[in-house]
């Protein structure tokens, strides 16, 4: 009988199999590909956001310090890369000198730490455009020809984590949707609410991670997991759902449930589709669970105050807000902008973070383009309507009913 003999060989990529973020796994990646090719400082990804067209920074592993913190850029307006992605094939430049005068503010910051050529690779699935992977050195003209094939195999590699990534969301978000569907009453959020108080957190997030040294993948997250705050409601009978009047007392503590049944149905989500990823779970939890915590402690389910209330529903709170009174609702007309920001600094001497709030309004014109590309099919120059005579009237019906 022959002897079984213990393999030595050492999977290089086993770290890949284990739970950890992608940034993780980029930079092991990374770390392997520099002891084949040396010169490669940088790794970095990028999705596109192909509603808008506009192409934000995910993910990195760079040797001394990211260059492009919670950048994005229209694509349409990055012309080299707009170019990759008309041809769908790879580029490479081997001396980044070539785009001073006339290059995007990315090729300037990337040149600024010190990189000196690169090699950019577009991602794909199902022929849609998802992104792009970079490849940078500081050294001059190393991106030659035999070396080219290795960085492509471990660009399909990274393609295929980040695509894996995207899925798993999009998997979770389309089972909680037609949860929603299935549980007999009509959600009262359209999707163009959904769309546009997604687009407010992530302008918010972007700043929150710049201020704080959050990552790409934090602000992506709360891009995508803010459109769930209000899956709990599927628990809710529809009979408080769809009343159109005042809560009782009664019903308003079962309103209230959305918060913590929320938590529960999303890790049961996440369990049986094998996505109970900690870090995952704990963004769109809190998420879903603390939304409603208010800044002075008057909140629910657990009375959190300021800080003690996790970042990502408070930044979720203010976006939600936000859209609710700009929207048409059945019980009040669209407010303007302006009405709304007042508002929303009013709101923010008890209930909203303050911080987060000025975040908000001092980005008007890109509110303004998300409004502009989400508009609800009833809508009417919503953005310049006056505000109803009764505001703090229709204020505290937002905050009992659409957004409670």
């Amino acid at each position: 009988m022959t002897a079984d003999i213990e393999c030595q060989h050492r999977d290089l990529l086993n770290e890949l199999n284990k739970k950890i973020t992608v940034s993780e796994k980029i930079a092991f990646i990374h770390a392997v590909v520099r002891q084949n090719l040396a010169f490669v400082h940088r790794i970095g990804v990028a999705v596109y956001d192909h509603k808008c067209d506009v192409l934000k920074t995910f993910a990195h592993s760079t040797d001394g310090g990211n260059p492009l913190p919670q950048y994005q850029c229209k694509l349409a307006e990055a012309k080299s890369l707009y170019g990759v992605y008309l041809s769908g094939k790879p580029r490479v430049v081997n001396d980044l000198s070539m785009f001073d005068g006339n290059g995007r503010g990315h090729a300037k910051r990337i040149k600024a730490h010190g990189f000196r050529s690169s090699y950019t690779v577009p991602m794909y699935q199902d022929e849609r455009l998802t992104g792009f992977i970079f490849f940078n050195s500081r050294d001059l003209g190393v991106f030659q020809e035999d070396k080219l094939p290795y960085l492509d195999t471990i660009a399909r590699l990274i393609s295929l984590l980040v695509s894996v990534e995207l899925n798993q969301v999009q998997t979770l978000y389309g089972a909680l949707r037609m949860a929603t569907c299935f549980s007999s009453h009509k959600d009262p959020e359209t999707g163009a609410h959904l769309e546009r108080m997604a687009r407010f957190s992530r302008l918010i997030a972007r700043d929150v991670a710049m201020a704080n040294g959050l990552d790409d993948e934090f602000v992506e997250a709360i891009f995508w997991f803010a459109p769930m705050h209000d899956v709990g409601k599927i628990a809710i009978p529809d009979r408080i759902i769809r009343k159109p009047g005042k809560l009782t007392a009664e019903e308003f503590e079962t309103m209230k449930t959305h918060t913590t049944r929320g938590r529960e149905i999303i890790a049961t989500m996440l369990g049986h589709f094998n996505l109970d990823k900690s870090g995952l779970l704990s963004v769109i939890g809190n998420i879903a669970e603390y939304h409603h915590e208010n800044m002075d402690g008057s909140g629910y389910p657990k009375g959190l105050k300021s800080v003690d209330i996790p970042v990502e529903a408070r930044i979720v709170a203010v976006a939600d807000v936000f859209d609710a009174l700009t929207s048409r609702r059945p019980y009040k007309e669209a407010w303007s902008n302006e009405a709304a920001f007042a508002e929303l600094r009013a709101l923010a001497k008890w209930k909203l973070d303050p911080f987060f709030v000025e975040l908000l309004i001092r980005q008007r014109e890109k509110i303004e383009e998300i409004q502009a590309l989400f508009r609800d099919e009833v809508e009417e120059a919503m953005p310049g309507a006056d505000a109803p005579a009764s505001a703090p009237d229709m204020t505290l019906a937002l905050l009992s009913s659409a957004v409670c």
